[in-house]
C-alpha cells in the first residue's frame, strides 16, 4: 500500500478474497459499522472506544467520500 487507509485497496483486497462489493455496497456496510460503533461506545465499560465513536462524525463524510471514488467517478 502507498497510502494510507486507500479504499481503492480495501476494494481490491475483498475482491481478492471473493467478497466483490459495489460503492453503493461498500457505503452501507462502512456507514452502518460506524453508526453501530457510535451507539455501542457508549454502553461499553471501555472509554477508549468513546474517544473513537467522537472522531466519528468528522471522519466518516471524509470516507463515504472516499468510496464513491473507488471507481474514479464521483456519483
Amino acid at each position: 500500500m502507498e497510502k494510507a487507509y486507500d479504499i481503492k485497496v480495501l476494494g481490491e483486497k475483498l475482491k481478492a478474497k471473493g467478497l466483490d462489493i459495489a460503492e453503493e455496497s461498500l457505503k452501507v456496510l462502512v456507514g452502518e459499522t460506524l453508526d453501530w460503533i457510535q451507539e455501542s461506545a457508549p454502553l461499553s465499560a471501555s472509554t477508549v472506544d468513546d474517544y473513537a465513536a467522537m472522531a466519528i462524525p468528522f471522519i466518516k463524510p471524509k470516507i463515504l467520500e472516499a468510496i464513491d471514488k473507488i471507481d474514479g467517478q464521483v456519483g
